[in-house]
């Protein structure tokens, strides 16, 4: 089970760097670590406006095996946009960026909801950690 964890986390670490890379050589270096330092700070500020709250309502919903609000989709889906926003990186900055988007935003919300049934019918009323 390590092994294929592994492998995505390397996977994924592998594709960020060549998008940073990438986002270097068009728009220079500084530039590139300009954008990561605002793309952070707008991620901690979304993520302290939806961040804890919103999955504690995930949670709550969860536990009463309740398919969630749109309210509180909104605000999970929003908390994730921050988290990886925070996380440097092209490819996370992309889909934090795309999440903040309403027209786009509806996309993960379903994505969202649809992991929500899944944990609510295989009995795991939980909406990442199981402790919280």
């Amino acid at each position: 089970m390590s092994l294929p964890i592994t492998a995505f986390f390397a996977l994924g670490t592998g594709i960020e760097l060549y998008g940073l890379k990438w986002v270097s050589d068009s728009i220079s270096i500084l530039n590139t670590v300009s954008l990561i330092m605002l793309t952070f700070l707008v991620g901690i500020i979304i993520t302290q406006s939806y961040g804890k709250e919103s999955f504690e309502k995930m949670q709550r919903y969860l536990k009463s095996r309740e398919a969630p609000s749109d309210e509180a989709l909104n605000g999970a889906v929003m908390g994730v946009a921050g988290m990886l926003l925070i996380t440097p990186g092209a490819v996370t900055d992309i889909i934090g960026i795309l999440i903040m988007i309403p027209i786009t935003r509806g996309m993960f919300k379903q994505i969202a909801l649809n992991l929500s049934k899944k944990r609510i019918e295989s009995g795991q009323p939980y909406f990442f950690f199981k402790d919280h």
